[in-house]
């Protein structure tokens, strides 16, 4: 028994198979840059928060839960050059080992491999666009607020003498001449509230850490209450003044979808621009990784990676340059990031087009060419000539 298969149905399996394998080695490529390029990012991330730890700037215990609420940051930045480069380092391998004329073969063209390659993109792209918009920006925030957040003990702790030292959240002043481990001399202390404000001037303050909460023990002073107040200020003097503080970290919400909504909306239009843009790159990236990858004989795979690289970080900086250069007055540089997308989306066109039009080039070439043509032009120059001198 026999099986005669049609032509088309070979090419169109063929061709099945081709997208696939293209595909899948795409996917592994992106995969393994994409791995490469952030556990480099974390490593550094890691060493320069532990930098800022062993200076004192920030607790150690916050390091991993900061790291880890950046990932979706470092995910978003990455995803777009993973792709890039794994597009690159797959047609370049394809040419460098001559497997790419199997492509062609097949009829295939540089257009069909970015029309193959089209479906994992806009994986990539919605994957990019959901963790830039909603989830990235408010992640960076809360990491940004974890560092900031620190306990009444730690603040006390960062008190040196003979500088004024603001606690979080403007929640205040302390002032002190000398201090010795956990006693503070010749202390002035400020602490404002929304029913009264309290100045504490003392000779001695000692604080004492009792986990959840802290007592600060002031001796021999002067306290002031309401002093903004005229009518009902009160001055009090002591020998002992005892007052407990809350010692816990300001409450930071726990993350959620509608947070994530709610945080996006409220971001200024210059930073949706921003994340908007990310994705959008994965596209015009795609043109420029599969024109941009052609390998010459003897020419090594890896060669087009330097130009690669060098197109990525023109386009991204200018889009940094063009968000920097955001002004909200302005009303002309409030565009400047879609410029940017705008001239490489041009240029990605003419890459798209450029076989097109050299062919119609060579064909009007060929056209003008001929004798016959160019003695008809010739002489209906010269009657239009004649026509104007008439």
């Amino acid at each position: 028994m026999f099986i005669v298969m049609h032509q088309s149905s070979q090419g169109i399996y063929k061709k099945n198979i081709l997208l696939k394998s293209l595909n899948l080695e795409v996917l592994l490529s992106s995969t393994g840059v994409f791995l490469i390029f952030f556990f480099l990012v974390v490593g550094s991330r890691f060493v320069g928060y532990f930098e800022q730890a062993s200076e004192g700037l920030i607790d150690p215990s916050l390091i991993f839960k900061v790291v880890i609420l950046r990932f979706p940051d470092f995910v978003t930045l990455l995803l777009p050059l993973s792709f890039f480069l794994g597009v690159v380092i797959t047609i370049s391998r394809l040419y460098s080992d001559r497997e790419i004329y199997g492509y062609f073969a097949g009829g295939l063209s540089n257009n069909d491999l970015i029309r193959y390659l089209l479906p994992q993109s806009i994986v990539f792209f919605f994957i990019t666009l959901s963790l830039s918009v909603y989830v990235a920006p408010y992640t960076k925030e809360l990491s940004k607020e974890i560092l900031t957040q620190d306990t009444i003990q730690e603040q006390f702790e960062s008190v040196k003498p003979n500088e004024l030292f603001s606690f979080n959240e403007n929640e205040g002043f302390i002032y002190i001449e000398d201090k010795k481990s956990n006693i503070l001399e010749d202390v002035v202390i400020f602490m404002p509230n929304d029913n009264y404000s309290s100045l504490i001037i003392s000779e001695k303050l000692e604080y004492e850490d009792l986990s959840s909460k802290m007592d600060l023990d002031f001796k021999d002073g002067v306290l002031y209450q309401d002093i903004f107040n005229q009518s009902s200020s009160l001055v009090s003097y002591f020998g002992e003044l005892s007052i407990p503080v809350d010692n816990s970290k300001n409450s930071i919400s726990g993350l959620s979808f509608s947070k994530l909504f709610d945080f996006s909306i409220k971001s200024s239009k210059s930073q949706n621009q921003w994340n908007l843009s990310i994705p959008l790159t994965i596209f015009i990236l795609l043109i420029f990784a599969v024109n941009f990858s052609k390998v010459e004989p003897r020419q090594g795979r890896l060669s087009v990676l330097v130009p690669s690289i060098f197109i990525y970080i023109l386009y991204l900086s200018l889009l940094i340059l063009a968000r920097d250069s955001f002004d909200g007055s302005l009303t002309s540089s409030q565009n400047n990031i879609w410029y940017v997308h705008l001239t490489f989306l041009l240029f990605a066109i003419f890459l798209v087009i450029r076989k097109n039009l050299n062919t119609n080039i060579r064909t009007i070439y060929t056209f003008f060419n001929n004798n016959f043509v160019r003695v008809f032009i010739s002489l209906l120059i010269f009657l239009i000539f004649l026509w104007v001198l008439g």
